[in-house]
């Protein structure tokens, strides 16, 4: 999640839905730039901008757009949910399992703690140091007597001792108390996994003092770890950010203590200042939402929780309530951020449905666009008056009335006919904003259509691909991915376009095995004279899977290419290769494995690491590539490129109880990474590692 994004989804609902209702005096009139909405996906917390925008949002096929749409690409992959993942879903925020289990080391689990601290002692190498605080932290509570040793170590010049030690002083708990100092001065350690783990560990010892009542001295330790960790919300790190949040909830500091703090951090009104903060924020989902209702109550917090309310979508309906109290007591343009936030919630607002009615009658006429949307979202039945009389009235207004009344009556096939109608038509617009919402509007109503219908506003939209405006072409990608495998014929046409294959490759790469009937095509590609054609291709191929079994064979010959002077898009071609035939798997790619194999004893760290994930692959079976798996895939865990440390995460878990020694960075990985699927992936992973 990006600033680009927590802003998208406030402001692009004005782009779409408020600029078409007149809706001009809103903060996009303070000077924020204006983005383009994607909607919500109905009925679950996950947007369809965190799973389209990404791609959509730099698939422009001109020059300066071609690294941005590289990007995109695994941008997208990695916001699809893996079914390794999905079922660990609901256990994010329980915090990984830290007890001692199968993943320890042999040769450490008898040791006393004495015994540990010689070991400790005598350690001559950053590995061995790491192995035996690791081996302590483990002991939890009885790892007390070696609190000094720890300490000692959080001043090592090695950031890998340093983040290690603040976690093994977290895991011993309410005993480490003492040491809340000392990891508050880690909060500003220059490498963020050192903050990251010092914050962390600050809500460990916490969460292990079960006594009601604290001593004066303590009481004061946690008061200064709430100040210093509200403090440290604006890091630029995301990781540390959500371990600050993290912790900060398991601290649970009054309203009385936390509100003042958070107030000099959102005093500033500096979006460069709260982006950061919101962001995190959001990213927490619905565990954020006790801390936002109380924003809602205090005028200074309203507008800044409505964006985060807004961002979060369904999973905050707990707010719902605090959200109807806010409207009438709230200025204009925190009534407008309000009304919003209704509208990411969705169905789950409905009780704030008479509210927005009431707006709607006495209110500003600025806000009746988005009061329209949101009562369309919500899908609040008892508006169809108002609806359909604004729906007569042809005014500016009727469109958006007439989308909400299709939203509300999805199987109403003459109500969906109008809305598509009137969509249709606006895409022609001359306003730039009422085309690219023509286009995001049409997409929300696709499930109200047959195959048929979809693939026909597949082909429709098309065509606005080639229009002049940025938005209106990102707005139209992003309603195609939405369309999924009814998008293939646009697809297909795309493809033969040298203007739109950028295009089309990207979306193939969004919606992955659906768009399996491109293969053909895309595998025609990788014989582009375009090295960035190529490797477009190959990550869609990528993102289908087993189903590009036929690009196989190519795939292959340009992994046999020589990386000629370390030239970087060579070098490009050769990962994405590597990633697509393990992607692919077996049989198809079987006969890759040699060349795989001797690219993972590679001299480049990204190349092995991304030739052995793909040999597990292809070979799960093959114990031989264990030993060397592990190391390589450990790396890969803080790679900068989310689809490795995925990847590498879902490999680590399948190896079982073989990766054991992976552990320590995996529970960093499920605890503080900025993706959430990536945390999610490491979660279960941690599972089955830890499995007997």
């Amino acid at each position: 999640m990006n600033s680009f994004r927590i802003f998208g989804s406030l402001l692009a609902l004005v782009v779409l839905f408020g600029l078409i209702a007149g809706c001009s005096q809103s903060k996009q009139a303070s000077g924020t730039s204006s983005v383009v909405r994607t909607d919500q996906t109905e009925g679950d917390g996950a947007t369809d901008d965190q799973q389209t925008a990404s791609s959509s949002e730099t698939m422009n096929p001109s020059e300066n757009s071609k690294e941005a749409a590289k990007e995109s690409v695994k941008d997208q992959q990695d916001e699809v949910v893996p079914q390794q993942a999905k079922s660990s879903e609901d256990k994010e925020g329980s915090g990984p399992v830290l007890s001692p289990s199968a993943s320890e080391q042999p040769e450490e689990r008898g040791l006393s703690i004495d015994e540990l601290r010689k070991k400790l002692s005598a350690a001559t190498n950053p590995d061995a140091v790491v192995k035996a605080t690791d081996a302590i932290g483990r002991l939890r509570g009885q790892g007390r007597s070696a609190l000094p040793d720890l300490l000692k170590l959080t001043a090592d010049a090695d950031p890998r001792v340093r983040w290690h030690a603040a976690r093994s002083v977290g895991l011993i708990g309410e005993d480490a108390v003492s040491s809340i100092p000392a990891l508050l001065t880690l909060l500003q350690d220059a490498d963020p996994v050192v903050a990251t783990q010092a914050a962390a560990a600050i809500g460990h010892i916490r969460e292990d003092d079960d006594l009601k009542s604290l001593s004066d001295a303590d009481k004061e330790l946690y008061a200064d770890a709430v100040t210093q960790l509200v403090g440290t919300l604006v890091h630029n790190d995301a990781r540390v950010r959500r371990a600050c949040l993290r912790s900060l909830r398991s601290l649970d500091p009054s309203p009385e203590q936390l509100m003042p703090v958070v107030d000099t951090v959102f005093a500033s009104q500096d979006p460069a200042v709260i982006l950061p903060v919101l962001q995190s924020i959001a990213d927490m989902g619905s565990e954020a939402v006790p801390f936002l209702v109380e924003r809602l109550k205090l005028p200074q917090g309203r507008f800044w929780a409505s964006v985060a309310i807004t961002e979060i979508g369904p999973g905050a309906a707990g707010a719902t309530q605090a959200l109807i109290e806010a409207l009438p007591e709230s200025a204009l343009d925190e009534q407008l951020h309000e009304v919003f936030a209704l509208a990411a919630i969705g169905e789950g607002a409905q009780s704030a449905g008479e509210a927005l009615v009431k707006l709607y009658s006495d209110g500003d006429s600025s806000l009746h666009g988005p009061i329209l949307y949101a009562i369309g979202k919500m899908k609040y039945r008892d508006a169809e008056s108002v609806l359909t009389q604004t729906v007569a009235e042809e005014s500016p207004l009727s469109a958006t009335a007439a989308w909400a009344l299709a939203k509300i009556n999805p199987d109403d096939s003459a109500l969906v006919g109008d809305a598509v109608k009137r969509m249709r038509a606006q895409c022609q617009s001359e306003s730039v904003f009422e085309r690219a919402a023509a286009a995001s509007a049409l997409s929300d109503l696709s499930a109200s259509m047959d195959t048929t219908q979809r693939q026909s506003l597949g082909i429709f939209l098309e065509n606005m691909l080639v229009d002049t405006s940025g938005p209106v072409q990102e707005a139209a990608a992003a309603a195609i991915v939405r369309l999924g495998g009814d998008s293939v014929p646009a697809i297909l046409s795309l493809l033969k376009d040298t203007q739109t294959q950028f295009f089309a490759l990207g979306i193939a790469s969004a919606i992955g095995e659906p768009a399996s009937e491109a293969v053909a095509d895309i595998v025609g590609l990788l014989d582009s004279k375009d090295d960035e054609i190529v490797h477009e291709a190959i990550l869609a191929l990528a993102a289908i899977g087993p189903a590009s079994a036929a690009a196989s064979d190519r795939l292959l010959t340009i992994l046999n290419e020589s990386v000629r002077n370390q030239d970087e898009v060579e070098t490009r071609l050769h990962y994405a290769a590597a990633y697509c035939l393990g992607r692919i798997g077996s049989p198809a790619a079987k006969k890759a494995l040699p060349r795989l194999k001797e690219l993972s004893a590679s001299s480049d760290g990204m190349q092995a690491t991304v030739a052995i994930w793909a040999v597990l692959q292809i070979t799960p079976d093959d114990q031989e590539q264990f030993e060397n798996a592990v190391p390589l895939l450990i790396e890969a865990l803080t790679s900068e490129v989310q689809t490795v440390r995925l990847e590498a995460t879902i490999a680590l878990g399948d190896l079982g109880p073989q990766a054991k020694d992976a552990v320590p960075a995996i529970e960093l990985v499920s605890e503080d990474d900025p993706v959430r699927t990536i945390r999610l992936a490491a979660q279960q992973a941690l599972e089955k590692i830890r499995a007997d």
